[in-house]
């Protein structure tokens, strides 16, 4: 049985959930959570990453279902240098201590 489904990405991939299969939230200044849930795709993951500070890495991560990967930035007195891209605020959706 192949891992891939076969024919074009279903757009709807998790039905009836009107939750984001990615969320990506600011916890701080510098530091950055994106809570993936299942049905997020690769290009759903690296478009949520492209999004992020270029000098942004991975800290931390926790989940069993839904994992949220906490990335941090050098703390060197400027602001960090963006990638262009827009990070939206929502809550990230996964239960754990905030970082």
């Amino acid at each position: 049985m192949p891992i891939f489904p076969p024919g074009p990405p279903d757009p709807n991939r998790t039905p009836g959930t009107p939750a984001p299969l990615i969320v990506a939230s600011v916890v701080q200044p510098g530091v950055y959570a994106l809570t993936v849930r299942p049905g997020a795709d690769a290009h759903d993951v690296s478009e949520a990453m492209s999004r992020l500070p270029v000098d942004a890495f991975l800290t931390a991560h926790f989940g069993d279902i839904d994992l949220t990967m906490v990335f941090r930035t050098v703390p060197d007195g400027t602001e960090p240098e963006t990638t262009g891209g827009t990070t939206p605020a929502a809550p990230a959706t996964a239960s754990g201590p905030r970082l």
